[in-house]
């Protein structure tokens, strides 16, 4: 049997949907165009466009993906968009609801509440609900998985390329493994982000605002315990990983997923110059970098989200106790 041949990036004959992924990369061209433009001239409202055209784009690309990969893709395989087209859709919406929160805040006059714990929770919650809103249509919506395949090991997140899923324990055995591997991956990640901080000079960027309140703590401990591992293992895991293993191998989706899960955290990032800002994002992917790595793995030997949110929530919780 001939191997499959998928269309290149700007080739329109032989696609599924050639329509849909022409409207996507007009939009995207002109998104980004409006973004590029919008930030040049300081013009806020052609950024907002800009970003929203880019998100409109990436639906239209990662719809297009789908219905491409239903057809030269097998049953075991993943037949829902490419990992790197759902993250690429994920992220403008993702932006769009911080956006809106910010928007709401300032013009009740409480734009203060931003650099705040409960401001934190109120942009992690809308980025998050905005991923998992992005899931639902792309991801779920194209029949790709079902939300049990996301969540837990089933026959359809099994496939042959990924080893088969040590089970043992059902869901306790998931928080025990997430509680057991949470110390020497603290101990390990903390220990690799001395080094690196130590030999660029450079701190890695805080994610919670620092507080000594009791609500304060309370808040801070709620978006790094709950909202943020819940929302990125979804994301980073349940997806990105397991549409890497059923399209590659396990070793790939456990480094491509760490990858992309490291440089999420690198795009919120600024600094006072150029080369300020770089060298912040390059400390900040490299910090979270072992962190991505445990998790992967965990997430193919386990097969389970409980494991890794476990394992996320423990570590974060622990980074918010020592701040």
């Amino acid at each position: 049997m001939d191997p499959v041949r998928r269309p290149g990036p700007l080739q329109l004959a032989g696609r599924e949907a050639p329509a849909l992924y022409a409207l996507g990369l007009l939009f995207t061209v002109v998104g980004v165009s409006a973004l590029v433009v919008g930030f040049a001239s300081v013009g806020v409202g052609l950024a907002l466009l800009g970003l929203t055209g880019v998100g409109v784009g990436g639906i239209c690309l990662s719809g297009a993906s789908a219905l491409q990969r239903r057809i030269d893709t097998s049953d075991e395989g993943w037949r829902g968009p490419g990992p790197l087209a759902i993250f690429w859709t994920t992220i403008p919406w993702a932006l769009l609801a911080q956006l809106l929160i910010a928007g709401l805040l300032t013009a009740a006059g409480a734009a203060s509440v931003l650099s705040s714990p409960l401001g934190t929770l109120l942009l992690a919650s809308a980025s998050n609900l905005a991923s998992v809103g992005i899931i639902a249509l792309v991801v779920v919506g194209s029949g790709a998985v079902r939300w049990r395949d996301l969540v837990l090991a089933t026959p359809a997140s099994s496939p042959p390329t990924l080893p088969s899923p040590d089970r043992r324990g059902g869901l306790a055995g998931d928080l025990l493994w997430g509680a057991a591997l949470a110390l020497p991956i603290l101990s390990a990640a903390g220990l690799f982000a001395t080094l690196v901080m130590e030999g660029t000079g450079v701190r890695a960027p805080a994610v919670l605002p620092p507080t000594l309140n009791a609500a304060g703590i309370a808040l801070n401990a709620l978006t790094a315990g709950v909202i943020a591992p819940i929302g990125e293992e979804l994301l980073y895991r349940g997806v990105i990983t397991q549409a890497w293993g059923r399209q590659s191998s396990a070793r790939r989706a456990i480094l491509f997923s760490a990858v992309v899960f490291a440089f999420a955290h690198t795009l919120t990032v600024s600094g006072s110059s150029v080369a300020d800002a770089a060298t912040s994002a390059a400390v900040a992917f490299l910090v979270r970098l072992p962190l991505g790595l445990a998790l992967g793995w965990l997430y193919i030997r386990r097969r389970s989200l409980v494991a890794t949110v476990a394992l996320h929530a423990i570590y974060n919780l622990a980074i918010v106790a020592i701040s």
